[in-house]
């Protein structure tokens, strides 16, 4: 993918602002020390350089082509609460608000960069969740004249438990989501798949599994499984039975072939949740994933390259709170998420291979990359 670099020309105490590039590979959110500032929405070159804001908000989203950024805008955490979410342009600075039915979480684009799905949300006459569902948003090649792009809704939010993780099929035809009935006591979702012209035609691809990504070798997800676990609530000791991701599976668009991959021992190593797939390596061979739970306060969690072919499991970092988010073109490197808002947050590259993880961007996180990122 040929990018423009990102430069801004100084001459003497005056900054003549070069024309916007007219994509970007990363897009990011600044993390202010003060977790009750908004931060802001950045752009930048595959390895950081050439940083400029297009926005405040959180929770940005670069498209695949590196042309929009997709981002949720809490007006700086006003009360009452105003949160807006955004579409911008990168070359020219026009912005679309997404309205209609609100997005929750994340904002996941198709890789024709056409398309967004979020998880929305229905609540009951009381107030209480009612259900999840799955909007999808359509966005054009151009914002030119465009005030708002209308978010519809794929799967219903009331009755039905739509998990967050959603993937888009790599010619973004299909769409791949864990769901569950909302009146399930147990949690437990399945991975389907439906065209994204006919949501009713889904189809279980995996049974009690979560957290799907499609690649060129199909589709991964996380198996769950029952875990019991012992909780004291005001000095008292009880035990409970939690669903939570353990082994990596593999199984093919329309079903066959699921296969697991993983047998790794999460629990003997101190982590209190399984293995949980991001991203697939570009080649096919590898998955990147989230092992343990991601938490701010005191939970652990870690990076791991794993071997699609073999289940091998190679733990890249391990601390609190970090995230993988994608391979290189090359292979070679894993982009981290790394921290938390107000605490440090940094965007770091492991190499596959292992060596110590380098700081790619400061004080910044929540990083999504367009197609072909190299940094």
């Amino acid at each position: 993918m040929n990018r423009r670099n990102l430069v801004a020309l100084a001459v003497g105490s005056m900054v003549l602002a070069a024309p916007a590039a007219a994509s970007a590979g990363m897009a990011y959110i600044t993390t202010p020390l003060d977790s009750a500032k908004q931060g802001e929405v950045m752009v930048a070159n595959d390895d950081g350089s050439g940083a400029r804001a297009v926005a405040s908000g959180e929770f940005a989203a670069i498209s695949p082509d590196g042309t929009k950024v997709a981002y949720h805008d809490y007006g700086n955490f006003s009360k009452p609460p105003a949160p807006k979410i955004g579409v911008v342009d990168i070359a020219t600075g026009q912005r679309a608000l997404i309205t209609g039915l609100e997005c929750v979480g994340e904002l996941i684009w198709a890789p024709n960069s056409q398309l967004i799905a979020c998880q929305t949300q229905s609540g009951n006459a009381k107030g209480y969740l009612a259900g999840n569902g799955l909007g999808l948003v359509s966005v054009p090649a151009s914002l030119a004249g465009v005030v708002s792009l209308e978010v519809k809704a794929w799967i219903p939010a009331r009755g039905n438990g739509v998990d967050r993780s959603v993937s888009f099929s790599p010619d973004s035809a299909s769409i791949a989501f864990a769901w569950r009935r909302h009146s399930q006591d147990d949690g437990a979702t399945s991975v389907y798949v439906a065209p994204v012209a006919t949501p009713s035609a889904r189809r279980r691809v995996l049974a009690q599994a979560m957290s799907p990504v499609w690649g060129a070798s199909g589709i991964a997800a996380s198996r769950l499984g029952r875990v019991r676990r012992d909780v004291t609530i005001e000095g008292k000791r009880f035990s409970t039975m939690n669903v939570v991701p353990t082994q990596i599976w593999t199984v093919r668009p329309d079903g066959t072939g699921a296969r697991r991959v993983t047998s790794f021992r999460w629990q003997a190593k101190g982590f209190g949740a399984g293995l949980i797939p991001v991203a697939w390596s570009p080649q096919g061979t590898h998955i990147a994933s989230t092992v343990g739970e991601i938490s701010c306060n005191a939970a652990q969690a870690a990076v791991a390259n794993i071997s699609a072919s073999t289940g091998s499991v190679q733990l890249r970092m391990r601390r609190t709170s970090m995230a993988p988010v994608a391979y290189s073109a090359d292979g070679q490197r894993i982009l981290v998420n790394d921290g938390c808002r107000g605490r440090g947050a940094n965007i770091r590259v492991v190499n596959v291979n292992g060596g110590a993880p380098q700081t790619l961007v400061a004080n910044a996180g929540l990083v999504s990359v367009s197609t072909g990122w190299n940094g």
